[in-house]
């Protein structure tokens, strides 16, 4: 699963890794980390316009949803969409088919289950470059106030043999695009076959991963701490791997 995402980085670094107008990101506050359960706003590229940033919710809510108690009942179950199952789900089936999005990042958190103690680990390209997952989008207009929420799921795949070690519970992990699929996978005419190879586990070998301080578990962690992502041993009895 991905609940936690790192975006610490700049206009100029998105600008040069995606080739996009980041105007939208004026005023946006980079930070260490982002939690999905507090639906924040996050950089996205979208199918439909993929020269372009826009800042989306996470948390995806489908068009169709009625009344907000629904829409935010639905979203509780839409942080993350599994790979295997798009076209079944039907939250999903339609974003699958006009409303891909890429999702802009620098690292991620995971948890490891080590003798009855989950230890978190930050995981993030070998390159140290800006990457993204594979998403979904949709906007529902909340009938109540008319406001027009733009959102988004990251969609998760089987966890490739590093990340099964450390998401060692439910061995799972964010589909991360490798490069030469990213305008693939939002400009191009995706059939359930071609997302099913395209949203596949990522190189274990382009990620870096190490533990980090429990303080990215507690609730009044600050996003702006860089000590988040810093490596942190962590007093374990027993091999991490």
């Amino acid at each position: 699963m991905c609940f936690t995402i790192e975006v610490h980085l700049t206009r100029k670094a998105i600008e040069s890794r995606f080739s996009v107008d980041t105007s939208a990101l004026y005023d946006f506050d980079f930070s260490y980390f982002y939690r999905a359960f507090s639906h924040p706003f996050i950089p996205v590229i979208t199918q439909e316009n993929p020269n372009h940033i826009q800042l989306m919710q996470w948390g995806l809510i489908p068009s169709w949803a009625g009344d907000r108690d629904k829409a935010m009942q639905i979203r509780k179950g839409t942080y993350n969409a599994r790979a295997e199952s798009l076209h079944e789900k039907p939250s999903f089936r339609e974003p699958l088919r006009n409303g891909r999005c890429s999702v802009i990042a620098h690292g991620f958190f995971e948890w490891q289950l080590l003798n009855g103690v989950k230890v978190p680990w930050y995981i993030r390209l070998k390159n140290n470059a800006p990457f993204v997952f594979a998403g979904l989008y949709d906007r529902w207009n909340d009938p109540d106030s008319g406001e027009v929420c733009n959102t988004f799921s990251i969609i998760t795949t089987r966890a490739n043999p590093l990340m099964e070690k450390i998401h060692n519970t439910k061995k799972r992990m964010p589909v991360i695009l490798d490069s030469n699929v990213e305008s693939e996978w939002i400009t191009g005419d995706i059939s359930i076959h071609k997302a099913n190879q395209l949203l596949l586990p990522f190189d274990e070998g382009k990620l870096h991963a190490h533990t980090v301080s429990h303080r990215i578990s507690q609730a009044n962690a600050n996003p702006d701490e860089p000590d988040i992502i810093q490596p942190f041993d962590h007093p374990v009895t027993g091999s991490l791997f």
